[in-house]
């Protein structure tokens, strides 16, 4: 029996990156059918909200190397779990309707196979390709008899997903941001997921760097040319979040602080030439 909607829950489910790759996450299967085939019809009680380029736990203020072979992801999506926090208060108490779910889909090619992700060869990077896909572990036999279906967000040209909330790191971005990273090989491994961590790969500064090592995505250089230019694109960036409700208004300023000290430390004083 349906219950009525007044009756019904209301639900948000927030996934990070970390949760469509590796260690049998298959968070694409709340929004699909259980077969993979095809995007689900989301019930009118339910919004499906993926936080673009991050991992499993919300990232430090600047990136650090840790135990992986890329740093750790420091895309920090608190900042839209507070903002959809105030909206699912508006809509149980007021029944105002809070964002619309932003979710990679089958439908546009923004939820794709693993083989088809068409991730960028970064020199030093390991492919995701390399990753393994889950399995159901409620049912008898090896793992391979029972794989799960691996679908994960599809990427840009820079490796940073197309689909869900893009907060300014990857709206406009100054490095490429997974949800997956290897295993160091001073920890052994080398060939495995670090679990619930992401990765975090700059981009090469200049036009030269960038020719010199060989690296497919454009530099910051030639994005932006200099840091007035990247902080107004933010800026522009930040307030359309907050007009469509993925961000609130008094965090506004914080965000784009916090996106100025990355392209102060991503840069480091590097004489840029201007666009």
């Amino acid at each position: 029996m349906k219950l009525p909607a007044e009756a019904q829950p209301k639900i948000f489910y927030t996934n990070s990156s970390g949760e469509y790759w590796g260690g049998g996450r298959a968070a694409a299967l709340t929004h699909t059918t259980l077969d993979g085939r095809a995007d689900a019809r989301l019930p009118d009680n339910v919004r499906i909200y993926l936080f673009a380029g991050t991992q499993h736990v919300p990232g430090g203020y600047l990136a650090s190397q840790g135990e992986g072979q890329q740093q750790a992801n420091p895309n920090d999506y608190a900042w839209a779990h507070r903002a959809l926090l105030v909206a699912m208060e508006r809509w149980v108490r007021a029944g105002a309707a809070p964002p619309a779910s932003r979710h990679p889909a089958l439908a546009d090619h923004t939820l794709v196979p693993r083989p088809d992700i068409d991730f960028p060869a970064i020199p030093g990077v390991r492919s995701p390709l390399a990753i393994p896909g889950g399995y159901r572990a409620d049912l008898d036999g090896p793992p391979a008899d029972h794989p799960l279906p691996m679908l994960v967000p599809q990427v840009d040209g820079d490796g940073n997903e197309l689909a869900g909330i893009q907060l300014p790191d990857v709206a406009v971005p100054l490095a490429t941001y997974t949800g997956w990273n290897f295993r160091s090989p001073k920890i052994g491994q080398p060939t495995e997921l670090l679990p619930l961590t992401g990765s975090y790969i700059p981009f090469p500064v200049t036009r030269a760097a960038r020719e010199a090592a060989s690296d497919p995505r454009y530099s910051i250089e030639e994005r932006y040319g200099n840091r007035a230019r990247y902080q107004a694109l933010v800026t522009d960036r930040a307030s359309n979040l907050v007009a469509e409700g993925y961000l609130l208004g008094e965090d506004l300023a914080a965000v784009v602080e916090r996106a100025l000290a990355r392209w102060d430390d991503v840069t480091r004083g590097t004489p840029l030439s201007a666009r």
